[in-house]
């Protein structure tokens, strides 16, 4: 079922602000765990999260989303962490002085996030719920939907071998269009990228992730924009560069619920008109790369 632009947007301040709370507590000892106890799923999952974030320039991003794979699967044995674990499970730690990190970074898993200030200068970024495992040790779940993920990106990256930016942006947009389906921002799961390539709907967060995970992964240089609309809506899509450099956007979600190309390859300008932005409030911070 397709849902009407104004539908899916009058929900996303709500839901986006809502994503991350700071909570303060005692401080708490965290690992990560090399080899989640030898589970004999971390080759293979660990070589896939390697593989669709191997495109990442920034350091910091490749391994927070690496890790929000990581966890989506594996759950509290990836990160071992003292506090809450009952609760909630570890995806990463970034220092409080630096740029909040995208939605990205954590909608790879689940867009909805907690995270905790424990009075240093680290935040820790939690998922809102614990994450099931079976007698296995994986959420069966997420480890499907990262096989289909990456599949999909071995695909593309072979039907696309020799296109131009704008044919491999196309490529990567068609697939997505016919794969996904807008949701309901108010559904917390259908902001990350891997429920929605298990269930087939997700909203803009969700879109923006996935494409820009295929898009690096056939070779694009895609970055991720969050920013917030004249209504107080806050809402993301993704940059791509030309090979001139220039920059264009690309707002899959919208395409697909207007079945069509408005939005796709925008120049600045168009952009500016069919996505308007308010000066002063928080952007994402990987515009491009």
């Amino acid at each position: 079922m397709r849902f009407a632009k104004m539908q899916i947007n009058r929900f996303l301040s709500a839901a986006l602000t809502a994503a991350t709370v700071a909570v303060a507590v005692p401080q708490p000892a965290y690992a990560y765990t090399a080899n989640v106890n030898n589970n004999v799923y971390f080759k293979e999952v660990s070589e896939i999260a390697t593989a669709l974030t191997e495109n990442f320039k920034d350091e910091r991003e490749r391994d927070c989303c690496y890790s929000a794979m990581m966890t989506g699967v594996f759950g509290e044995h990836f990160n071992d962490w003292d506090y809450n674990r009952a609760e909630n499970d570890l995806i990463y730690v970034i220092d409080a002085n630096e740029p909040n990190l995208l939605l990205s970074e954590f909608a790879v898993m689940n867009g909805m996030v907690k995270g905790y200030s424990f009075g240093t200068d680290k935040y820790y970024y939690c998922s809102l719920n614990k994450i099931p495992l079976n007698a296995d040790g994986i959420n069966e779940r997420n480890y499907t939907s990262l096989k289909s993920i990456y599949q999909a990106a071995e695909t593309l990256k072979a039907q696309t071998a020799g296109m131009d930016v704008t044919g491999k942006a196309r490529a990567v947009h068609d697939y997505m269009v016919r794969r996904y389906t807008p949701g309901h921002v108010d559904d917390q799961n259908e902001h990350g990228a891997i429920w929605m390539e298990a269930s087939g709907t997700g909203v803009c967060s969700a879109y923006m992730t996935m494409f820009l995970i295929l898009g690096r992964y056939v070779g694009l240089d895609v970055g991720s924009l969050e920013y917030w609309d004249p209504r107080g809506t806050m809402h993301t899509i993704n940059t791509v560069a030309l090979e001139n450099g220039e920059m264009r956007y690309v707002d899959v979600m919208w395409d697909d619920i207007e079945n069509g190309y408005a939005y796709f390859m925008e120049t600045a300008t168009e952009n500016q008109i069919s996505h308007p932005k308010v000066e002063g409030k928080a952007a994402g911070r990987f515009a491009i790369k």
